[in-house]
C-alpha cells in the first residue's frame, strides 16, 4: 500500500477535523436538534455530491456541453427510489399529505424552469451545486452565490402572486396541483392503492424520460469528440476504496435517494436549498441597519426570515453542512489544494456571466416555487406533475443559457487574441 504524501496526510486530518468539529458543536447543544441533524444530512449531501463528481445543473449542461445524458438517465433512479422511500412513509403514517410538496402547474413554474436553466448554463451550477463548488471553483462560486441571494429576495413577493400560484391543472385533493396517487386512491378512499400506482407511474415516466434521454444522446454524439479517458493504474488500498476512488452516478444517486428519505423521516419536509439564500441577504442588510419588519411587509416572508441567528435555523445549517461536505470530500481525498487553487483562477469578463447566472437562478426559484430540488426532485418524488413539467422547461432553459455561453466564450476568446 502507497502510503500517503505530507500534502495528503495533512488534508485528511483538516478533512476529520471538519467532521469532528460538526459533532462537538451538536453534542454540546451548540447545534441542537433539528439544527444538528439537518446539519449531518447536509454533511452528507455534500459528500456525496463531491465524491460523485454529481450535480443537478448536469441535465441539462453535460448534454449541451458533452453530449452525455448519463446524468439524467441517473437522476431518473434516484427519483423512482426517492418515490418508493416517500410512499413508503406515506403508507405508514410516518408523513402526512400535508407535509408533500404538490405544487402548482403555474405560468410561474414554466418561466422560472426557463430562467433557472438560463442560470445553471452561465454558472455551471445550481442551489446545492453553487455550495459544493467553494472548495472546487471558489471564485464563481461566491459570485454566483451573493447574485443568487440578491435574486431571490427580489423575487420574494412574486411568490404569493397568482403568476406563481395559480395551477393551469388541478386535481381532487389539491385545487392547486396535480397529484398522482389522486388518480389511483378511489377518490381518496384507498391510500395505499394511490400510493402503488403513483409509483408505477412514476417509473413509467422514468424509464420513458430515460429511452427519451438515451436516444437524444445518440442523436447528438455525433456533434462531439468521444472524450479520452485517461488509464490509470489504481492504488489498491484500503484508504483509495474508502476516501479517494470516485463514486459512480449510480452509486451517488441512491446515496442522495436514502439521506432525502432521512430529511423526511426526521422532519416530514422535503429537501429544499434556494430560499435560505434570500433570506440570508435580507439578514446582511438588516445588520446594515434595514429594518426587519419593513423587509417582511416588502417580501411577504416572516420578519424572523432576517432575524434567526445561523445556528438557530436548520435550513441555514443545511446548507452550510453542504458547503462542509464538500470541503470534506475534497480533503479526505486530497484533492483539495489543486482544486482549490485551480478554482480561483477566474477571467474577467466572466464576473458578469456568473452574476447575470446568479440573478437568474434566484430570480427563477421564486417564480417556480423552488429551485432543482425545490420545485423538481421534491414534487417528483412526492408523485407532483409540476416537477415533471418543470424538468422539461428546465432542460429547455438550460439548452438556451448553453448556446448563450458558448457564443459568450467564443467572444471572449476572441477579445484575449485581439
Amino acid at each position: 500500500m502507497k502510503a500517503l504524501s505530507k500534502k495528503q496526510l495533512i488534508e485528511a486530518v483538516v478533512g476529520f477535523a471538519l467532521i469532528a468539529l460538526v459533532l462537538v458543536l451538536g453534542f454540546t447543544g451548540v447545534l441542537a436538534g433539528m439544527v444538528f441533524v439537518k446539519t449531518l444530512i447536509g454533511l452528507g449531501l455534500g459528500y456525496a455530491l463531491t465524491r460523485g463528481d454529481y450535480g443537478f445543473a448536469g441535465l441539462s449542461n453535460r448534454t449541451c456541453r458533452k453530449g452525455s445524458t448519463k446524468l439524467i438517465r441517473s437522476l431518473m433512479l434516484m427519483f423512482v427510489v426517492s418515490s418508493i422511500i416517500v410512499g413508503a412513509l406515506l403508507v405508514s403514517g410516518k408523513i402526512a399529505v400535508t407535509n408533500l410538496w404538490i405544487n402548482p402547474i403555474s405560468w410561474g413554474l414554466l418561466i422560472g424552469g426557463i430562467l433557472f436553466g438560463i442560470g445553471m448554463a452561465f454558472s455551471s451550477c445550481c442551489a446545492t451545486g453553487v455550495l459544493q463548488d467553494f472548495p472546487l471553483g471558489f471564485s464563481r462560486a461566491l459570485i454566483t452565490i451573493v447574485f443568487f441571494g440578491i435574486g431571490v429576495f427580489l423575487g420574494f413577493p412574486l411568490m404569493s402572486t397568482g403568476f406563481a400560484q395559480n395551477s393551469l391543472f388541478a386535481s381532487a385533493s389539491d385545487p392547486n396541483g396535480v397529484w398522482f396517487v389522486d388518480w389511483f386512491s378511489n377518490g381518496g378512499t384507498n391510500l395505499v392503492n394511490g400510493v402503488v400506482g403513483a409509483i408505477l407511474l412514476t417509473v413509467l415516466l422514468a424509464v420513458g424520460v430515460g429511452a427519451l434521454a438515451k436516444w437524444y444522446e445518440k442523436k447528438i454524439s455525433k456533434n462531439f469528440t468521444p472524450e479520452v479517458v485517461a488509464v490509470e493504474v489504481e492504488e489498491v488500498s484500503v484508504w483509495n476504496k474508502f476516501f479517494v476512488k470516485k463514486w459512480s452516478m449510480t452509486q451517488t444517486a441512491l446515496v442522495i435517494a436514502i439521506l432525502f428519505g432521512a430529511i423526511y423521516a426526521v422532519s416530514s419536509a422535503g429537501l429544499g436549498a434556494s430560499t435560505v439564500y434570500g433570506n440570508w441577504f435580507g439578514t446582511i442588510l438588516v445588520k446594515f441597519g434595514a429594518d426587519p419588519a419593513n423587509l417582511a411587509a416588502w417580501t411577504g416572508r416572516p420578519e424572523s426570515s432576517f432575524t434567526t441567528a445561523l445556528f438557530a435555523s436548520s435550513g441555514y445549517m443545511q446548507n452550510v453542512g453542504i458547503i462542509v461536505g464538500a470541503f470534506v470530500g475534497l480533503l479526505l481525498s486530497g484533492r483539495f489544494t489543486d482544486a482549490f487553487k485551480s478554482g480561483l483562477k477566474i477571467k474577467p469578463l466572466e464576473i458578469l456571466l456568473f452574476v447575470a447566472g446568479g440573478l437568474l437562478l434566484g430570480f427563477g426559484t421564486r417564480l417556480s416555487l423552488g429551485c432543482n430540488v425545490g420545485a423538481l426532485y421534491t414534487p417528483i418524488a412526492n408523485f407532483s406533475l409540476a416537477g415533471w413539467f418543470y424538468f422539461f422547461f428546465l432542460f429547455f432553459g438550460g439548452w438556451i443559457g448553453n448556446k448563450i455561453r458558448k457564443a459568450f466564450y467564443v467572444k471572449v476568446d476572441t477579445t484575449k487574441i485581439a
